[in-house]
């Protein structure tokens, strides 16, 4: 049992890895940490973000793989794009749960690059977990 975990880089990403290690710990699977970035080839900075991903995995003492996977953020409608690939990757592994971030956008970015996450509901076969940004979070009622 496997929870598909892609994260790409930004403030974001805490939130959804913390909202994976309840899920994973709470249900007894391990974490599939994918940080997704947009040149074939990674470089210092994006191997440098997988290390920190490991260790923050690692110290909350949960199951977990953590790798580098290309997607073409550069594209037209790059969010569906991204959508497809995560789609795609939770075939090739096997998962039985997909956790990932929603950043909010205006309509003129949502008409031109598209929603992965929004992608990735419309598409998948296993529950989807969309943790969004602070922009999306509710006040607290008072």
């Amino acid at each position: 049992m496997t929870i598909l975990v892609p994260v790409a880089s930004g403030p974001l990403r805490d939130r959804v890895l913390e909202t994976a290690i309840e899920l994973g710990a709470a249900f007894g699977e391990d974490l599939y940490v994918v940080h997704l970035v947009d040149e074939e080839t990674a470089d210092g900075t994006a191997k440098r973000v997988r290390d920190e991903i490991r260790e923050r995995v690692r110290s909350a003492d949960i199951a977990a793989t953590v790798s580098l996977e290309y997607v073409g953020h550069g594209l037209a409608r790059a969010g569906p794009r991204i959508g497809q690939d995560v789609i795609e990757l939770a075939a090739d592994v096997t998962v039985t749960h997909i956790v990932m971030g929603h950043t909010s956008k205006g309509l003129l970015e949502e008409l031109t690059r598209g929603s992965a996450a929004q992608a990735v509901i419309d598409a998948a076969t296993v529950p989807v977990t969309v943790v969004p940004d602070a922009a999306e979070t509710p006040a607290p009622e008072e």
